[in-house]
């Protein structure tokens, strides 16, 4: 599933109070599975064994010997891929092996074919025996060479039955350290591959080791399997899935990808088996690594697309999935997990499963959970209401009250009314043969500038907080109780 519609479903379900059960997000980790690799190595031993007793002969062998098999994954479009260095480099003596082999056949004695050391009854065998072991001397009976083959085989469809040759570009010390190989990846350079993490964090809890139990194919995909680290971030395995863990190695997981399960990006990868401990090596040595080989990781344009499919196919979107799905497969026609949703997106384009086809549902909104009882809410919205109501009862009884007061007079004087002042006056413009009131003067008084007018003016007084009429020598205003700022 994409990680932003992963993220935002976990927050949902956390703002709803649901408890978050497991932080195994859907579809995590088909962002890695192309990118799985089986890893095989194999080597061709020649041997040499000089018999000198009689007179000297020359027996000359060749034996093929399977070193291990283990799991990688590729880190670049153009065919490098990792591993743990104990698959492509045992700690096993080949030429041990192939000592006990050529001698047990020449001379016809009984010396098991394996890579230990051992002894003969015969004095006289025995010390030749001895003599053809490693390290070679002036005084050896045998001589060998060891040429080591390492093959990879990518999770395609169709598979490919030979593999891939692979160049072992670099290898640790250890057998947990990072191999890192390199394969031909076809003229066009575009093998899948897995995002890399730069390092195992403290939040790393969840993991997915990403096993290749046999060669891969359709029929036999990367098989998944979900561990715990305790504490998060220690690399080091819960104590009742360590068990499990030592099973996956044994079945092939040496090499295998580790997956931070909310990120979905490799990690580290496992290594032990046999008298080692299960161990994971973590992204950051695995980078080094790289570096030391002369290889940064990186993804490419199959993996670009692919991603974008995954976003449509993970939201049920498969009508818009499949067309991007068909673009991978342009890039690279034998993606094997592209192919299985480019079926499955077909068969269920345009049907009832398609969600571009449902009405989207409103999410629930959870009530408020500050413990505040309902008829607290409808009380305080009653109040809101009113007080809303009370301060607009002033401004509409001043606007009734100056239209009764008549600001144009019968007489057809033109009235002006400014509220601003400390105290409200009234401007006349006089028509011709009207006199003019004058409300301002310092008494108070209004003065007629007409003495032989009969309609002088009448002077009023307005509240300069409400804009309510005073009383005559009101000192307060009746309405709000402002004082009248009047002597």
């Amino acid at each position: 599933m994409p990680r932003l519609a992963i993220i935002a479903g976990l927050g949902v379900l956390s703002a709803l109070g649901m408890p978050l059960l497991h932080p195994h997000p859907s579809g995590s980790t088909d962002r890695v599975t192309p990118g799985a690799v089986r890893v095989e190595s194999e080597s061709t031993v020649s041997v040499t064994l000089i018999d000198d007793r009689s007179r000297l002969q020359r027996f000359e062998r060749e034996y093929e010997v399977e070193l291990a098999t283990g799991s990688g994954f590729t880190v670049t479009p153009d065919g490098v891929i990792v591993t743990a260095t104990q698959v492509v480099k045992p700690d096993k003596d080949l030429q041990v092996y192939a000592a006990n082999r050529v001698f047990a056949e020449y001379f016809k004695v009984d010396v098991p074919a394996d890579f230990e050391r051992h002894t003969v009854d015969d004095p006289d065998l025995n010390i030749r025996l001895q003599a053809c072991y490693p390290p070679r001397s002036q005084n050896s009976t045998c001589n060998a060479t060891v040429a080591t083959k390492v093959t990879v085989f990518p999770f395609l469809d169709p598979a490919l039955p030979e593999g891939l040759e692979a160049e072992v570009l670099s290898s640790g010390d250890a057998p947990s350290a990072p191999a890192v190989l390199k394969v031909s990846a076809g003229p066009k350079n575009n093998l899948p591959t897995v995002p890399m993490g730069t390092t195992i964090s403290a939040q790393v809890e969840p993991v997915d080791i990403m096993t290749l139990t046999a060669r891969p194919s359709a029929k036999t995909p990367p098989k998944m399997d979900t561990a715990h680290f305790d504490p998060p971030g220690s690399r080091n395995f819960k104590a009742d899935e360590r068990d499990k863990v030592d099973k996956l190695v044994e079945a092939g997981a040496v090499g295998a990808a580790v997956i931070d399960d909310v990120k979905s990006e490799v990690v580290g990868l496992l290594s032990g088996g046999g008298s080692l401990p299960a161990t994971v090596t973590p992204a950051d040595e695995i980078r080094t690594a790289l570096v030391a080989a002369g290889v940064t990781p990186r993804r490419g344009p199959v993996d670009v697309v692919y991603e974008q499919a995954l976003a449509a196919y993970h939201n049920k979107l498969y009508g818009n999935a499949a067309p991007v799905l068909q673009q991978v497969l342009t890039l690279r026609q034998d993606h094997a997990v592209a192919l299985d949703y480019l079926r499955i997106s077909k068969a269920k384009a345009n049907t009832a499963e398609d969600a571009a086809l449902k009405k989207s549902t409103p999410v629930p909104v959870p009530a408020p959970s500050s413990g505040v009882a309902t008829w607290i809410w409808i009380t305080g919205g009653v109040v809101l209401v009113g007080a809303v109501a009370a301060g607009s009862v002033p401004f509409l009884l001043r606007r009734r009250r100056n239209e009764q007061d008549g600001l144009q007079d019968t007489s057809g004087e033109h009235a002006m009314v400014t509220s601003w002042p400390a105290q409200t006056e009234v401007y006349r413009t006089p028509n011709p043969g009207q006199p003019v009131v004058d409300m301002s003067p310092p008494q108070g008084q209004p003065h007629i500038s007409n003495p032989g007018a009969s309609n002088p003016g009448v002077s009023k007084k307005f509240c300069t907080q409400c804009g309510m009429r005073l009383g005559h020598a009101h000192r307060f205003c009746g309405f709000c109780g402002h004082p009248s700022d009047t002597p």
